[in-house]
């Protein structure tokens, strides 16, 4: 049973073709549309307002976001959920097999004539710490069956980062498959040139992309993963998106940020582009500017530097317990007349999960504050050895934020 549409809905061609210039796009309803989308699941008016086009979500387990993309004039790549190995799936059984894929057609059949419905995402990162190479028959099965019954959208699935391996495995085994989705951090510095050398000739789109993410994250001796501040992240991003999504006019259909919105990965702050309060940070605001080509007239304050007794970010911090320290950080302000500070502790959140895999958020510590000023902090270390995290909030009077933070160990 397909998703009924309301009257004013209509069913949406959405292809990839070849244009004059022999470079591939997509095409909706016979428009070019290039994708300016993120991976959100809130936010979409500020996202629209921001000048994007499109969201991506990694299942189908809520058709709210669908309809709350569509009312907002946004489209979406829809993520079929296809178990990675690494969460207990054996692709050897072959019941199980057959009961993800039966369920997914049948999702396929529910929403392959929502209007807002651009692109299928089959599975997400399936190829994190796989062995089992028959979860691309899944893939395959999964796109030959769109293929059949919902000629309007084209099919992607989405791997963490490229190698030879992938791509050959992918065009092998998934020939019903248009489009190469690349979740890629660090690595998209020579995404666009590793597809041509590993011989992937198809479109590809970029399904995931923002700053170096934990896993890529120098370490301090204690194995806590060292974020840079938001300003450099957001420099970051304004740069992946000018020099190298954008300019790849020939094979690249245009982009998901990650993330429009806010979750735990290593720290509270690393990917999300929002608070855990919900406050933007500046991060939206760098994507005002790639999508738009304007900065919003309200900017958020950034945090450029941050440093632990004199010593900076990129370095390990150890300190005594029950001992005075002080942290300094270094804003810019743009336009704001006034912004606010405020400083948290917490303990160090290890995990060695992967892949996007739900982590745990920990709670804040209290913690004796000596001095505080707009940009410095005095305070009493925490009297148990342990390993914590200082983190800096900078925002102005509508909530606009910035923050960085630094591990430390006290011994």
């Amino acid at each position: 049973m397909s998703c009924a549409l309301t009257a004013k809905s209509q069913l949406n061609k959405v292809e990839v073709k070849t244009n004059s210039l022999g470079n591939f796009e997509l095409l909706r309803n016979g428009v070019p549309y290039y994708i300016k989308g993120a991976g959100a699941k809130d936010h979409f008016d500020l996202l629209v307002e921001s000048g994007a086009n499109s969201i991506r979500v990694w299942s189908t387990n809520n058709k709210a976001f669908l309809d709350s993309a569509h009312q907002n004039g946004l489209t979406v790549t829809l993520g079929l959920y296809v178990r990675p190995e690494r969460s207990g799936m054996d692709y050897n059984d072959e019941y199980a097999v057959k009961g993800q894929i039966e369920f997914l057609k049948n999702e396929v059949l529910k929403y392959k004539d929502h209007p807002a419905l651009l692109v299928w995402g089959i599975g997400n990162e399936v190829d994190l710490r796989y062995s089992n190479f028959k979860v691309w028959e899944t893939i395959e099965i999964l796109a030959k069956f769109i293929k059949e019954v919902d000629p309007n959208h084209p099919t992607m699935t989405v791997i963490a980062g490229v190698d030879p391996a992938k791509a050959y495995y992918i065009n092998k085994y998934c020939p019903s498959v248009d489009i190469l989705g690349l979740n890629v951090y660090g690595s998209i510095e020579n995404a666009g040139a590793n597809l041509r050398k590993f011989n992937w000739d198809k479109p590809y789109i970029i399904s995931e992309w923002g700053v170096n993410g934990p896993f890529e994250a120098r370490t301090t001796s204690w194995k806590a993963k060292i974020e840079p501040p938001n300003g450099i992240k957001a420099e970051q991003r304004l740069r992946r998106y000018k020099e190298l999504i954008e300019k790849d006019k020939e094979r690249c259909l245009g982009s998901y940020c990650f993330l429009w919105g806010q979750k735990q990965e290593s720290t509270a702050t690393w990917h999300g582009m929002f608070l855990s309060n919900g406050n933007p940070t500046e991060a939206v605001d760098v994507m005002q500017f790639c999508w738009t080509g304007d900065w919003p007239q309200s900017r958020a304050p950034s945090i450029k530097d941050i440093s632990l007794e004199n010593i900076g970010w990129r370095k390990d911090h150890i300190l005594a317990p029950s001992s005075q320290a002080t942290l300094k950080i270094d804003y810019q302000k743009y336009n704001n007349k006034k912004v606010i500070v405020n400083y948290v502790l917490y303990p160090e959140a290890f995990s060695n999960k992967i892949g996007g895999d739900i982590q745990k958020s920990p709670e804040p510590l209290e913690f004796n504050i000596v001095s505080q000023s707009d940009n410095e902090l005095t305070f009493v270390t925490p009297k148990e050895k342990g390993a914590y995290r200082l983190f800096a909030f900078v925002k102005n009077e509508k909530g606009q934020s910035s923050v960085a933070n630094i591990p430390f160990l006290i011994q």
